[in-house]
């Protein structure tokens, strides 16, 4: 049988750096892999190759990562080498999130307050949470203004051999005082935020230390997909199992860590690998970059052995750089349609990537909705998606995830989780999937304020009701206009300044993990001198990686927009890097 499953994998050819990191003896390994070099898919055939020739008497094998929609590529997998049996018991396949949910704090959450239900995901604050003395704290601003900072929005990091505190970031993100007592009454209350999970998942096994040997006993081998994005707490439980003797591989690359703001470090992997004394194993080519843009791009990464797919089809097929217009983007989207013609790329297969939101919303319009908190901008966000960008599946993403927030570990999500894809998940969502589509209820961005919150509001009480699942919040205090100014709420909520070719746009995160066949790349002057600098002393930062991400995820043509300023102090170490000014 098992070589029936090794010539079934060899039969898909994978490069010798695949086949390696596949067949290899080692329980134990980095996997770097550079931007579009197979990650997934070699991580996915080491997982049904180490699953179908299991050696231990028990255990299985968990398969971690980060985002749904890289589990669902692992389970389509491996289903179509014929190991379907391997995505049940005793494996396990899916998100970090739900690892820690189903394997920590179901089963023990209750140990941390004595408490005879087990905490949940909190939902949002409800009546009286604001009034609540033991769920706030008051942190200093500036001057002798204090700002009050409610349990949910307080983060622990790990700081030393202590715990830390800090406020989100949406409160600035600066330490605070009082931070243990005001998130542990949280809990005694029976929730914890996203922000909180992980941590009270290490409070448990750093007090019941038993608790990391029964994991690592259910999982002798765990491989963990984008490891650079591991947050500090996740490397905590890692570590945990690690030292329990559980054997755990990590696939990733540091150059592709864009998530500081989550707390992952781009440092973890190499780190890590030191600290275990396990080797390194390269994925270096890559099936999506031509060999131009890889050459160019190679010199923004940290990654000198990183190399294309093969040579360019035609001269156009490169990496470019435009110098922009000061006033706004225009000349880089002109370029960009006149270039994707000459290369024979329709613009419904481009993509212009944005640093940051606020040029996002340049090149298009003025997004009013931009200042919305919480909820409703993320509501607002969804319909933009679908109204702007026609891009509906990112909208049903951001509804669903909304609305699993707002009820809980409702018995319908567990359903879901337990087989998704199926018949009867695609009809347990399809009222989400009717919400998004009908313009009555998740309402179109071109109303104004006032009118769309009103709407959107109604709309997701029906939604719920629709769904059978209970909310214990109340909308009203969680669908708000607060962000916006009297003047805003009489304007429609995202207001278009000019006609605009029919090409996506997007943030650098937002198209992480993606292959784009055309991508103009757009920052300020700030941004692309950082990583122009970054370059030159050889530091590793945050925009520099940024930069990296939004290259790679280019096919044949990669255009990088270069503010006037910039150009005029930096076109030759452009040209030096291999990029071409755009004609």
């Amino acid at each position: 049988m098992a070589e029936n499953l090794r010539a079934a994998i060899l039969a898909q050819d994978p490069t010798a750096q695949q086949r390696e990191a596949i067949f290899t003896d080692d329980l134990e390994y980095v996997l770097r892999a550079a931007p579009g070099s197979g990650k997934t898919w070699t991580s996915c055939r080491r997982f049904i190759w180490r699953g179908a020739n299991w050696p231990y008497p028990a255990g299985g094998l968990a398969l971690l990562s980060f985002t749904n929609i890289a589990i669902q590529e692992f389970r389509a997998a491996t289903v179509a080498v014929g190991q379907r049996g391997l995505l049940s018991d005793p494996n396990y396949v899916g998100t970090f999130d739900s690892f820690v949910e189903r394997y920590i704090l179901a089963p023990f959450g209750h140990l941390l307050t004595g408490a005879s239900k087990r905490p949940r995901l909190f939902p949002g604050p409800r009546p009286g949470d604001w009034a609540d003395r033991k769920l706030t704290l008051w942190m200093s601003a500036r001057g002798k203004r204090r700002i009050r900072l409610p349990a949910w929005e307080v983060v622990p990091f790990p700081d030393g051999g202590r715990v830390g505190y800090k406020a989100s970031d949406r409160f600035g993100g600066r330490p605070v005082e009082g931070g243990a007592e005001c998130v542990r009454n949280l809990l005694s209350r029976g929730f914890y935020t996203h922000a909180q999970r992980v941590f009270w998942a290490c409070k448990l096994i750093f007090d019941r230390p038993h608790i990391a040997k029964l994991l690592a006993r259910r999982f002798p081998e765990v491989i963990v997909d984008e490891a650079q994005d591991c947050n500090a707490w996740l490397l905590v439980l890692l570590n945990h199992l690690r030292s329990e003797g559980a054997k755990i591989t990590l696939v990733g690359d540091p150059d592709q860590c864009i998530f500081e703001f989550s707390m992952a470090d781009a440092t973890s992997l190499p780190s890590l690998k030191e600290k275990w004394a396990i080797p390194e194993k390269p994925l270096s080519r890559s099936f999506r970059c031509n060999d131009e843009i890889a050459a160019a791009v190679r010199n923004v990464g940290g990654n000198p052995a990183f190399v294309g797919s093969g040579a360019a089809a035609s001269e156009v097929h490169r990496a470019f750089v435009v110098k922009e217009d000061p006033k706004g983007f225009a000349r880089s989207v002109a370029a960009l349609e006149r270039l994707t013609g000459r290369a024979g790329i329709g613009l419904d297969a481009a993509a212009i990537v944005c640093r940051a939101h606020g040029q996002l919303e340049s090149v298009r319009g003025q997004a009013n909705f931009a200042r919305l908190q919480g909820k409703t901008r993320d509501l607002a966000t969804a319909a933009f998606l679908r109204d702007s960008r026609h891009d509906y599946r990112a909208a049903f993403q951001i509804v669903e995830r909304l609305v699993r927030e707002l009820t809980g570990d409702d018995p319908l999500w567990e359903h879901v989780d337990e087989a998704p894809g199926t018949a009867q998940a695609v009809t347990a969502l399809m009222p989400i999937w009717k919400f998004v589509k009908d313009s009555r209820r998740l309402p179109p961005v071109n109303r104004s304020g006032d009118d769309w919150i009103a709407s959107v509001r109604e709309g997701l009480e029906q939604l719920i009701g629709e769904l059978g699942v209970d909310c214990e919040v109340r909308l009203g205090q969680q669908i708000r206009k607060t962000g916006l100014t009297e003047q805003q709420v009489t304007l429609p909520l995202f207001q278009a300044k000019r006609q605009f070719p029919p090409v996506r746009q997007s943030t650098i995160h937002q198209v992480k993990g993606e292959s784009i066949d055309a991508v103009l790349v757009i920052g300020s002057s700030k941004f692309w001198n950082s990583v122009v600098k970054a370059v030159q002393d050889g530091d590793n930062s945050e925009d520099r990686r940024l930069a990296y991400v939004a290259m790679t995820r280019a096919r044949h043509l990669l255009l990088v927009a270069l503010p006037h300023g910039h150009f005029s102090n930096q076109s030759e170490t452009w040209k030096r890097w291999g990029f071409e000014v755009a004609p």
